[in-house]
């Protein structure tokens, strides 16, 4: 009998670390396949879609059918919200440079503000894929509603933060973790914990997202 517990324990966490491999492997094979920008924002925003089905314990699911279906679907979506975070830390790279350049001849307001500004991008960057997966909406509302969430859910944004920073710095000191885990670990830690959230959210009665036909829930 314990004999019998201790292998389907076994059993169920080797199936758990297939899994993780392999939406890592389809993480890394889609980025590839979209010449890599192109590919890196839909493949993210599909491995998300794959870990929020895990969440939701619908583990029956196809990993690669779901995977699939979600980086077509939101291939386009997902890349304009990419190319405009991209564009937005680009000017934010140069500023960094602009004040190395400055030293104390900056304002000290001027830094405070810009320090302040790479926190709101944090945000928008942590949330607004995981709002992509689940809610339908437009994308200047996921944008509004990253903002909005994160703001007003601070502690998890602060956790996530945490899991993120942990994660790829285990990665940068074990870089073989690039190859069969980072992608699909930060997905499943970032969907277990925004999850938490929508549920809120969507069990609410209080309208932090903006009600109009166009906002759903993605099942």
């Amino acid at each position: 009998m314990f004999g019998e517990q201790i292998v389907g324990s076994l059993e169920r966490f080797l199936r758990i670390v297939v899994r993780v491999a392999w939406l890592n492997c389809l993480w890394i094979a889609f980025t590839l396949m979209g010449l890599v920008f192109a590919g890196v924002f839909p493949a993210t925003t599909a491995a998300i879609s794959v870990s929020r089905k895990w969440v939701q314990n619908k583990e029956d699911v196809s990993v690669f059918q779901t995977f699939k279906k979600s980086y077509k679907k939101e291939f386009l979506k997902s890349n304009i919200i990419g190319i405009v975070l991209t564009f937005i830390a680009a000017i934010l790279f140069l500023n960094y440079h602009a004040l190395l350049q400055f030293g104390d001849q900056m304002p000290v307001v001027v830094v405070f503000a810009y320090y302040f500004i790479i926190l709101l991008y944090s945000i928008l960057v942590i949330w607004i894929f995981p709002l992509l997966t689940h809610y339908q909406s437009s994308i200047k509302n996921h944008f509004k509603n990253a903002f909005i969430i994160g703001i007003t859910n601070l502690p998890i944004t602060l956790l996530i933060s945490l899991f993120i920073f942990i994660i790829i710095y285990i990665s940068l000191e074990i870089p073989s973790m690039f190859i069969f885990c980072t992608m699909s670990l930060l997905a499943i830690i970032v969907s277990f914990l925004s999850m938490r959230v929508f549920e809120k959210i969507d069990h609410s009665n209080i309208d932090m997202l903006e009600q109009n036909p166009t906002v759903e829930t993605n099942h």
